[in-house]
């Protein structure tokens, strides 16, 4: 049985592990993972490292990516090209608040489409 786990992706490193922190507050079973920052601990990211981050998580979990700016989508959207056999979607939901709302239903069993359209919605909503 496949579960949706999160990819998180920010420019930096920090950034990326502070929100996965907070989010793994929603829920501890939901498994998500961060990536961020270049190699020489610059500001910018890395489609290895984001290769890297995918790798780690079961071949059978449906992915959902947050991104924190547009070069981060551009390397996500790469990165689904290259994991063609995934089952990966991106989402356009702010990285903490939607991604929030992302572990919460991913905590409850929903689908990929689902969460994605839970943390897009609430987004929305609250603007």
């Amino acid at each position: 049985m496949s579960s949706v786990s999160i990819l998180l992706i920010s420019h930096v490193r920090e950034l990326a592990i502070g929100a996965k922190r907070l989010l793994q507050q929603g829920n501890d079973q939901v498994t998500i993972v961060a990536t961020g920052g270049l190699e020489n601990d610059e500001i910018g990211t890395s489609i290895d490292q984001m290769q890297q981050a995918l790798d780690e998580l079961s071949q059978e979990d449906e992915v959902l990516i947050f991104y924190d700016i547009g070069s981060a989508k551009m390397n996500a959207e790469m990165l689904i090209e290259m994991n063609p056999d995934r089952t990966i979607s991106i989402t356009d939901a702010p990285l903490i608040e939607g991604g929030y709302v992302a572990v919460m239903m991913a905590g409850l069993g929903d689908n990929l489409d689902t969460v994605r359209q839970k943390a897009e919605s609430s987004y929305h909503k609250s603007r």
